[in-house]
């Protein structure tokens, strides 16, 4: 049988993955967002420039978070 803590654990980390699952379509959502915000305020001629841009610094901010989040760091 499982016991009471066993449960709780399962639970919350139920209302952890449903959690991060809203927060990646809300994320996904703005990301798309912007895209199109570049597509209206900037002349055709520089969108391809501000959305290289834009999606580098995406990239930026997802290795430093993985790096510093993620990625263990060995204890010296």
């Amino acid at each position: 049988m499982v016991n009471r803590e066993k449960i709780e654990d399962y639970f919350f980390l139920g209302i952890f993955v449903i959690a991060m699952l809203f927060a990646f379509i809300a994320i996904f959502g703005v990301y798309t967002s912007i895209n199109n915000l570049i597509g209206i305020w900037f002349n055709y001629r520089y969108q391809p420039i501000f959305q290289a841009l834009y999606s580098l610094s995406i990239l930026a901010v997802c290795i430093y978070f993985i790096r510093e989040r993620l990625i263990k760091k060995k204890p010296e």
